[in-house]
């Protein structure tokens, strides 16, 4: 059901991505994110690619932790902040992260293997909502809004895919004002 990885820091990270369609709380949630009491990042899946999108975010944002470097004050709000083009973090987390009516939600749990268990089942019991497989991301993709956000043009997808040039922006970030 759920997507997982390792990062490439040092510590090597466990990256765990959990996809609920159904979500009846979400405004419930946001308040328990608001109040630092989830331990993921709860990211709206319509505007993920595929889980490589997620886990660049997630790798950029354990390595700007290990050097000290996060623009954000959490882990969690910086995978959320690293999905995005540009450097402001309102606008990421209103574009990427959970909304108040939203009803499907993609969760990233982070750290040791023992740790993501822990998180991924407290945040099951967090989220009202139906776990199903990360395969089905790709059927909630608004690929319009997707190529809208991330300015991809036609003619870039002639030679690569929508995923290529997500991450390619995404990685350009620091370089790159789009």
């Amino acid at each position: 059901m759920a997507f997982s990885v390792v990062l490439e820091d040092e510590a090597r990270t466990v990256c765990r991505l959990v996809l609920f369609t159904k979500v009846e709380n979400a405004g419930q949630v946001r308040k328990l994110i608001l109040a630092g009491e989830v331990e993921a990042s709860l990211i709206k899946p319509q505007m993920v690619v595929a889980p490589f999108q997620v886990v660049v975010a997630a790798n950029r944002a354990v390595r700007a932790q290990a050097l000290g470097k996060m623009a954000t004050r959490s882990l969690y709000t910086e995978v959320i902040f690293n999905l995005s083009t540009k450097k402001n973090i309102t606008n990421a987390l209103k574009t990427f992260g959970l909304g108040d009516e939203d009803k499907e939600v993609l969760a990233v749990v982070l750290g040791t293997e023992e740790e993501v268990e822990a998180r991924v089942t407290k945040i099951t019991q967090q989220i009202s909502g139906k776990v199903v497989a990360t395969s089905e991301l790709a059927s909630l993709t608004q690929e319009a809004q997707v190529r809208e956000l991330y300015k991809v043009t036609p003619e870039e997808l002639t030679a690569g895919s929508l995923l290529d040039a997500v991450v390619s922006r995404m990685a350009c970030r620091d370089f790159l004002v789009l």
